[in-house]
């Protein structure tokens, strides 16, 4: 009886140490938040006048913070699983994301989101591909987005329509036409 008790704190103690281990092998590497600036609509359209041209160029920050403001909007991802900060980087039509899960309120995780994006009028959307945990790829059933949309018209004034948009390295072309 005494060697079967030994037995199960043998066991309770590896399993608390491997949760610890986990625990703080998943810590965040950076403090993150969903801090956004508005996008600056105004100094678009005067850059676009000044141009002559109508588009306007969108850096990895100003989409990165049309993105935090979609999330912070629903920043329970899932039950017990909160988005408590992302920082974005943006490479053609790919977009990564790091982040800080905040799990049943307790634990910071942080991650990294995988995206593809994609256009279709009106919205740009984000489609979560794949989360890694420092090199540790988590599987979809764990934790999966739903596509994050961002209709870029409601930032244009009344009579301003996106045409198109382009993923250019670090950068989004947005070309813009006159809705009738």
């Amino acid at each position: 009886m005494r060697s079967l008790f030994k037995g199960i704190v043998t066991i309770v103690v590896l399993a608390a140490l491997l949760v610890a281990g986990a625990l703080w092998y998943a810590q965040p590497q950076a403090e993150l938040d969903l801090t956004y600036n508005d996008l600056p609509v105004r100094e678009k359209l005067a850059a676009m006048v000044i141009n002559r041209k109508p588009e306007a160029v969108l850096t990895e920050q100003e989409l990165g913070d049309l993105l935090k403001k979609a999330l912070s909007r629903r920043a329970e991802l899932r039950p017990g699983v909160k988005l408590t900060g992302a920082k974005f980087f943006l490479e053609g039509d790919r977009l990564a994301a790091d982040v800080t899960l905040l799990l049943q309120d307790r634990w910071k995780v942080g991650a990294r989101l995988n995206f593809e994006l994609a256009w279709k009028e009106p919205y740009l959307t984000a489609v979560h591909t794949g989360t890694v945990i420092r090199d540790v790829t988590v599987p979809g059933e764990w934790l999966s987005l739903q596509p994050i949309q961002v209709d870029l018209n409601d930032y244009m004034p009344r009579h301003v329509a996106i045409r198109d948009v382009a993923f250019e390295g670090p950068t989004v072309r947005v070309t813009f036409g006159l809705r009738l």
